[in-house]
């Protein structure tokens, strides 16, 4: 079983991700014995979509953002701050892996590159998805962004629960 984990930094993200690995854990169990074909039939990825920040290319105005005090321009400025939150998401990454393999998980990473729309987000995890040959999809019902008071789901979820081709898990 491939499983796909998409992960945010939320809190429901990342309860999503502790029930992935419980979930491929119990899977090849029977009773208490673990049957003696090896966990290692089943692969957990872990998924982040990094929103890209963009700057309007219309402003020329020079910025001073670097430690050197040397003016920058606002593509400039948005494309360090791109690399850094990609940076920052590949460690992330590499510690929840290092987490779900002591767990006897085999497991991988992948960041793909996002937008803020909601949909687009969504059409790029389920491309994945079937280009990876994913069996299962789990998420938290909400991620960073939040839900309005009359909404159950975070539209991330919501789109990938209407869109998908294989079954979707939606943790609380």
């Amino acid at each position: 079983m491939r499983l796909l984990a998409l992960v945010d930094g939320s809190e429901h993200s990342l309860r999503a991700l502790d029930y992935s690995i419980n979930l491929l854990n119990g899977i090849g169990l029977s009773g208490n014995k673990p049957k003696k074909s090896p966990k290692n039939n089943h692969e957990l990825i872990i998924l982040n979509v990094l929103p890209t920040i963009h700057s309007s290319h219309g402003i020329i105005t020079p910025i001073k953002p670097s430690k050197e005090g040397k003016s920058i321009s606002l593509d400039q400025y948005t494309n360090q701050v791109n690399r850094i939150i990609e940076s920052e998401w590949i460690k992330n990454l590499e510690e929840l892996k290092i987490k779900s393999e002591k767990s006897g998980v085999r497991t991988s990473t992948k960041i793909l590159k996002g937008s803020h729309s909601s949909r687009y987000v969504a059409y790029s995890i389920i491309k994945f998805v079937k280009d990876q040959k994913v069996n299962l999809i789990v998420l938290g019902s909400v991620g960073l962004g939040g839900v309005l008071k009359n909404k159950a789901l975070g539209s991330v979820t919501r789109n990938i629960a209407e869109i998908s081709t294989c079954p979707v898990l939606i943790v609380p």
